[in-house]
């Protein structure tokens, strides 16, 4: 396969608005930060941005960054050299057209930190961008809303090299150079000493005590591994921790087991050596800034900078607008029915759920024919496992458990007993009800409208003079009894009548 030429962007539209915008095809970002460097492609951008690749090195540029000047070390230098080259040509090979290149913190600060961004963009042939405290911060930011739109506080990105703070409303920024390996050299390895200096440094900024809301933000790989052993060690239903929410309490007792090195056993085999080093300087940082007095929780966000980048250079972002539903689109479009059809479900039907959410009803209606290729005798299993563990954002764990149901619902009438336990945790039976009755009605359309060709719009669903859900549809039909839309009406009109507590 012969490579395709690639367009490494010499400005970014966050420092400059004339820079050019990305209309349709594959992005590549290089993100060369403190602890390691990372290359992620994201599919055609014209779309929902799939992520199809994530790459990364443990380069630790800043590792003895304490007070004072440092340098990038040759050892390390080399190191990223090696993997910017590699990067580079894997991203040639699978067809992107378009990478942005971007440095931090460590780059930033160290002395010769100029002289290694000269060496490595005839590397790589383009621009390397230093990233300021400041557009760290907003660009962090960016992706975090976009993946937790509802968030309202403060959203915090911890690298190795600097800690990089920003009230959601975008209006505040704070950059300290306490990332968890400068940390660790100016505490001199010690994580409780390294919790007082965060301490002390967070409360000189004032505009924390008047966030807009009241959660902690925290994006990145390393707090997400603070999340997935937490919910390790209470069994969490769920393996996914975007969106995880923790309170005050809890958060700051469990990292302070961190903090103090108390063994967590098998739950921290999965995490990488690296990540396990640093491991409590990143508990030091969030348990500081949960014992803000105004905070009441800490969410944990998938996307951060390196989307922010990729949301700020695309001429067009369905994400920044709803992501899930930006997602729902896109997958409706590609294994689904299409999105059309999604839509005139959800309006089908939507006059007799008035009082459910009407983005879950249309989420749920173009998730609800995505696994029609499948095996039937499968089919609803499959499709509840595939919208639980989407790779979606956009939704909290309760409104993804309650989509993974309805899909559940649209091929099969009773959920299995290992199936009912996981939804119940997060529903209440009414919830589930509602699942039913959304799901029953979605699987009546697929006998009205099997080929998802229009014909659904010549049915309607309506209430006869007893109060009985019935259908009005082509004569044809209605001179025809057939069994199995009967069966469908009666357990649609039962969920409902469970859903809304009917007599």
């Amino acid at each position: 396969m012969k490579a395709m030429l690639m367009q490494i962007l010499d400005s970014l539209a966050y420092c400059d608005p004339k820079a050019p915008r990305i209309e349709s095809g594959r992005m590549a970002v290089i993100d060369i930060g403190s602890s390691s460097v990372r290359l992620v492609i994201y599919d055609d951008v014209q779309g929902y941005p799939f992520l199809i690749l994530n790459q990364k090195i443990w380069a630790a540029f800043a590792e003895n960054k304490g007070e004072g000047e440092f340098n990038l070390e040759q050892t390390k230098i080399d190191r990223v050299m090696a993997a910017l080259e590699w990067f580079i040509w894997t991203a040639r090979q699978t067809q992107c057209s378009h990478m942005v290149v971007f440095a931090t913190s460590a780059v930033r600060e160290a002395q010769n930190g100029k002289d290694f961004v000269q060496q490595a963009e005839r590397k790589i042939g383009g621009r390397i961008h230093i990233l300021s405290g400041e557009a760290e911060a907003h660009l962090a930011t960016t992706g975090a809303m976009a993946s937790i739109p509802d968030a309202k506080g403060v959203v915090i990105d911890l690298g190795g090299g600097s800690l990089e703070l920003s009230d959601t409303s975008q209006k505040h920024f704070t950059s300290l150079p306490l990332g968890v390996l400068s940390l660790k050299a100016l505490s001199g390895d010690n994580p409780v000493k390294a919790k007082e200096i965060l301490v002390k440094e967070i409360q000189k900024i004032d505009w924390l005590k008047d966030l807009p809301g009241n959660s902690i933000v925290a994006i990145g790989s390393g707090m997400r591994s603070i999340a997935r052993l937490h919910m390790a060690a209470f069994d969490y239903p769920l393996e996914i921790t975007h969106d995880y929410n923790l309170p005050p309490e809890t958060g700051i007792e469990f990292c302070q087991k961190l903090i103090n090195g108390e063994d967590m056993g098998v739950r921290v085999q999965n995490i990488s050596k690296a990540y396990k080093d640093v491991l409590p300087y990143r508990a030091a940082a969030l348990c500081a800034l949960l014992e803000l007095e105004n905070i009441d929780n800490v969410r944990f966000a998938t996307f951060g900078i390196r989307e922010g980048v990729l949301f700020s250079q695309m001429a067009s972002c369905p994400v920044s607008r709803d992501p899930l539903k930006a997602f729902a689109l896109e997958l409706a479009h590609r294994q689904g029915r299409g999105a059309s059809y999604g839509r005139k479900l959800a309006s089908w039907c939507a006059h007799l759920f008035p009082e459910s959410n009407k983005r879950y009803l249309e989420v749920a209606a173009l998730f609800a024919e995505t696994g029609w290729r499948e095996q039937a005798l499968y089919r609803a299993t499959s499709q509840f496992n595939h919208v639980l563990g989407g790779a979606y954002v956009g939704a909290n764990h309760k409104m993804r458990m309650k989509l993974a149901t309805t899909a559940y619902f649209c091929h099969d009438s009773e959920l299995t007993e290992s199936i009912r336990a996981q939804a119940s945790h997060f529903l209440c039976d009414d919830q589930i009800a509602e699942c039913k009755a959304v799901g029953s009605l979605f699987q009546l359309a697929q006998i009205l409208d099997p080929g998802a060709l229009g014909t659904l719009d010549q049915f309607k669903l309506v209430r006869n003079n007893e109060g009985r859900l019935t259908i009005e549809g082509p004569e044809a039909f209605m001179h025809m009894a057939s069994e199995e839309v009967n069966k469908k009406l009666e357990t649609a009109e039962a969920a409902i009548k469970a859903a809304t507590k009917e007599k």
